[in-house]
């Protein structure tokens, strides 16, 4: 897809992940229904409601592009050529709880590789979107601004860790990176605040799915930054037939990212996968 098709996907984008973000923060006012998947995880109205919204809208906009999202009933392989792919509700447990960390995904996927993506964070109205090198966006109440380029004022370096899936390995790794500044969050959004440099690193060591990181990847690489698996090699996800991932590290810098892979090098509790 040429970059003047990906700009139109994304800007046409923009009203449909609204439209399912107003649905979800309606729901959470009115109050949450919660029922367990298979695997075990929370799954709301919210989150089949958001399905519902962003997959008619996706193919609408484009019937030629197969959808892949998190609430269908059964998980597709990642197709060679071109793919949208979804997250209805991101950070779950946290709309549970009441909390504002919650976020809407979509990705492009362009021969395995995030290309552009979208991150709308309801509660907050905040929304992030990408859509080549150096075209990165944030939308706050139709206020528009560019997020490549951005440097942060002098500080300790800002660590963002899963409020969720915070394992003995990131926490053992946690400690390695002192003195480093630690927040905790849930969602797609720290990979929002990387891009908006008000965070630095976010690395996670366990698995997770291909519709939690890939919007995310997109937006950070087009500010700038890099998004690696944990061994240091790139993160694609071409042929991906389980569309699971088994770890990664986000940093607003290829510098910071470095440092980060170095310190897993270091931990005993810790092996690269295969």
């Amino acid at each position: 897809m040429d970059l003047w098709s990906r700009r139109q996907l994304i800007e046409a984008l923009i009203p449909v992940i609204r439209r399912a973000g107003e649905t979800v923060r309606r729901l959470q006012e009115d109050g949450t229904f919660v029922t367990v998947k298979q695997d075990g995880s929370p799954v709301t109205l919210a989150d089949l409601a958001s399905h519902d919204i962003l997959r008619t809208g996706c193919q609408i906009l484009s019937s030629a592009i197969p959808v892949i999202s998190e609430e269908d009933k059964l998980t597709a392989a990642v197709p060679h050529m071109a793919a949208l792919v979804i997250d209805p509700l991101d950070g779950t447990k946290e709309f549970i709880q009441g909390r504002k960390e919650f976020a809407i995904n979509i990705a492009l996927l362009e021969e395995g590789h995030a290309t552009a993506g979208l991150i709308y964070a309801p509660a907050e109205e905040r929304l992030f979107f990408s859509y080549g090198v150096g075209l990165v966006f944030e939308e706050t109440y139709g206020a528009r601004r560019g997020l490549a380029g951005l440097v942060p004022a002098a500080r300790r370096p800002i660590v963002l860790a899963s409020r969720s899936h915070l394992d003995c390995q990131t926490e053992g790794l946690l400690a390695r990176l002192q003195p480093c500044t630690v927040r905790k969050c849930g969602s797609s959004l720290k990979f929002a605040a990387i891009a908006a440099a008000e965070a630095d690193v976010y690395p996670r060591l366990s698995p997770t799915m291909i519709w939690d990181c890939a919007a995310g990847q997109a937006i950070i690489e087009a500010a700038g930054g890099v998004v690696l698996r944990a061994d240091g090699s790139p993160l694609s996800y071409q042929q991906n037939p389980t569309s699971k991932v088994s770890g990664f590290v986000a940093a607003r810098t290829p510098q910071l990212a470095a440092q980060v892979i170095a310190a897993i090098r270091q931990l005993d509790t810790y092996r690269m996968p295969q």
